[in-house]
């Protein structure tokens, strides 16, 4: 009878250590209390940046990207959210918040474009909070395959563009996206 029970010690302590060396998820699903949407999305979004040098010598702009699966009374729907932030107090600089049209993410330097709506017309309620300033989030609808394009790209960029200007560009500033095409 020992040895039995000193095997069932030895399987349960490595399937325990197994199951503890597993990398996390890379995305995870919550369900919004209020409205009863469930949202699956990754863990962390995407952090651009875009330096500001004429409107403040240490000023950025941020873009926010990530992949959002929502689902509220009907079929999941796949979306890339987009929020827009700064360390910039646009009313001391005069500066004008831009105006967002499109969003550009230029992937292995090959444009895709994003038509975008705003979250609140997606959601209820937002994906993430941000820990810097956030003046508005946008959401586009996207498709397996340009997750999946995404997510094999060695490099990534964006822009946005009111149809007449863009804005610089939003360098990678840290975030993964690799896993993006097992959303």
């Amino acid at each position: 009878m020992r040895p039995v029970l000193l095997l069932l010690l030895s399987s349960l302590t490595m399937l325990i250590a197994a199951c503890g060396s597993q990398p996390p998820t890379p995305f995870v699903h919550s369900v919004d209390d209020t409205s009863g949407e469930s949202f699956t999305r990754s863990r962390e979004p995407l952090r651009m940046l875009a330096p500001r040098p004429a409107l403040s010598r240490v000023g950025k702009d941020y873009l926010f990207v990530a992949p959002v699966s929502v689902a509220g009374l009907g079929v999941p729907q796949n979306y890339l959210w987009f929020g827009f932030g700064s360390t910039l107090d646009r009313r001391l600089t005069g500066a004008p918040l831009p105006n967002i049209n499109a969003i550009v993410l230029v992937v292995d330097d090959v444009p895709m474009t994003f038509d975008i709506v705003n979250w609140s017309d997606i959601a209820s309620s937002e994906p993430f909070d941000l820990d810097v300033e956030s003046y508005e989030t946008f959401g586009a609808k996207i498709t397996r395959s340009q997750l999946r394009r995404i997510a094999s790209a060695s490099k990534l960029s964006a822009f946005v563009t009111n149809l007449e200007h863009r804005s610089p560009i939003y360098a990678m500033s840290e975030g993964e996206y690799a896993d993006w095409s097992s959303l």
